[in-house]
């Protein structure tokens, strides 16, 4: 069986996502990966290079996510690892300061966009199996004080993760996965802009996660409570 199988990734244009993209595509996985920059997607898919999908899409538009389906598996195949990474987040302020449009676009992106990924997605793996993994945070399961917004939706993922797993067949795991220690991204950057710089970045992560994704992920139970190693 060939171990250079496909790999989606949403959230590719910056942070976690696209260290993620690039790491698999360094060790031969075609990649398909969505962002909402067209111009960072355009930059990402020149740095990719040919047998590799990356498009605009915005993961709340259940319709795009589902034409960037189909595009994926006719130009790359049916993927063995699909990774929900495309999440949002404010600065940390008390929630009654927190904007309503700004909360539901965080519930959007970071929820919404798990279940666009998962209806699009998951049916693909239905018969020949595979991992949908939604990328969680150690705030969806301690709360963050002037994060409310961020932990309720990663609290959302984690339950959500938890009902699909035991929907699916055996052969198809999903698993909500956090990050073993924050990592120095842009959305860090947001809030807590003081000590951003002393996690790690993308890169150091990804390298850890994406070892951890192809090798240690088949063998963790499906659910939620999975972490990433720490690099």
């Amino acid at each position: 069986m060939n171990d250079r199988y496909p790999v989606v990734v949403s959230g590719v244009t910056k942070g976690m996502g696209r260290a993620l993209a690039l790491r698999f595509a360094e060790l031969g996985h075609p990649v398909s990966g969505c962002g909402r920059s067209a111009d960072a997607v355009g930059e990402l898919r020149d740095r990719l290079g040919p047998g590799h999908v990356v498009e605009a899409v915005d993961v709340t538009d259940a319709a795009a996510v589902a034409r960037w389906s189909r595009t994926t598996v006719a130009e790359i195949g049916v993927p063995r690892l699909v990774v929900a990474n495309a999440g949002a987040i404010h600065a940390q302020r008390p929630v009654w300061e927190v904007d309503p449009a700004v909360f539901s676009d965080i519930m959007r992106v970071s929820v919404e966009g798990v279940h666009t990924m998962a209806h699009a997605f998951l049916p693909l793996m239905l018969e020949s199996g595979g991992s949908f993994v939604a990328v969680s945070s150690g705030w969806g399961r301690t709360p963050r004080e002037f994060l409310a917004a961020y932990s309720a939706a990663k609290f959302a993922v984690e339950g959500y993760v938890g009902a699909v797993a035991k929907e699916v067949p055996a052969h198809v795991k999903v698993a909500a996965v956090a990050p073993d220690s924050a990592v120095d991204t842009e959305m860090l950057a947001t809030c807590l802009p003081d000590e951003h710089h002393a996690y790690p970045g993308p890169q150091e992560w990804a390298r850890a996660a994406v070892d951890y994704l192809l090798h240690r992920l088949p063998q963790e139970p499906s659910g939620g409570g999975l972490v990433f190693p720490a690099p």
